[in-house]
This record gives C-alpha cells, structure tokens and sequence, in this order.
C-alpha cells in the first residue's frame, strides 16, 4: 500500500519537527507540525498554553488538531507532540494502513539537553526535575509509542540526514 503519511512520534526533544522539515524537503512533501497548528489555533506558543490551561485541557485540543491534520490529503509529513500517542483516538487514527508511524527515539539524558537547550516553551508536565521528568515520561510512554510506530529510528546517535535517508527508504518499500 502507498504511503499517504510519515507520522513522526517520540518524546519532547527526539527530533521530530527537526527531521521532519527535512524529510517533507527530501520527498517533495508537505510538513505538518501539530504544535505549531494548535499554537496557531489558540493563538499563542502549545507550551505557553499548556501551562495556562493544563494537561487535560490541552490534550483535548490537541486531539482535534491531530485528527484533523491525519485526515488531510497525501502525500505529507506529520511531526506530532510527544504526548499525542497517550489519547486513544489518536492511538486508533496511527494504526491506519496508509500511514508509516515512525517512533523517534533518543537516550533521557539527551532528550532533556535538547528540551532546555530549546528557545520553546516547554513547560513541566510534572513535580519532577528535567532529567527526572523525561525518564519517567520516557519509560510510561515507550509501550504507547511501540504499538503506534512501524519504525524505530535512534535520533540520538544517527545525523538527521541519515535517519531521514532510513525513513525515506522505509517509505518507500511500502
């Protein structure tokens, strides 16, 4: 079946708008990301949102947003939030066949260097430090993140180039 989708998912930090702008570049795709559509939305910064209305709140809207993105048309590149795959309705959207749902990974240490390296907003999700966070946040997402990817590609070793070089390839034998 053809690829009508790349649907990038990871934690905060794994790359996924980063090797998303590249990847639609490569294959001629347009680039979504769901942040920036929700910060469109709501009209300020998702994390300076989030902060303001909370977890519940947020995940509401982004759920729209997404659903809404992953119904557009083919061929395009989607780089999701990193809690996206924690609401059901998305989890049921990335197990459609015409979408490769690559699941972006990178070691906790890394991901949390990146996060407060960003110029973005990022607010906790938890009491936890940084570091504690993205661990904890990390291993309670992996088994949501493994059912929705049909590809893992280690964003914590690999350069952009070459892991949009594995996901180009990936999408392209299927």
């Amino acid at each position: 079946m053809t690829v009508r989708a790349i649907v990038l998912v990871g934690m905060r930090g794994s790359g996924k708008t980063t090797l998303g702008r590249a990847l639609a570049a490569r294959l001629g795709w347009p680039f979504a990301d769901s942040d920036e559509a929700l910060a469109k939305a709501v009209g300020q910064p998702a994390g300076t949102w989030l902060a303001q209305v909370g977890e519940a709140a947020f995940r509401r809207r982004e759920e729209t947003v997404v659903l809404s993105l992953l119904k557009g048309p083919g061929p395009f590149v989607l780089a999701t939030g990193g809690g996206a795959v924690l609401i059901p309705a998305v989890q049921k959207a990335l197990a459609a066949p015409d979408l490769l749902t690559v699941w972006l990974q990178a070691p906790p240490a890394l991901l949390t260097a990146r996060v407060l390296a960003s110029p973005l907003p990022r607010p906790a999700l938890t009491r936890l430090d940084a570091a504690a966070e993205t661990a904890a946040l990390a291993a309670a997402r992996a088994p949501l993140y493994a059912a929705a990817a049909q590809l893992v590609v280690d964003t914590g070793t690999a350069p952009v180039d070459q892991c949009v070089a594995i996901v180009a390839a990936a999408a392209a034998r299927r």
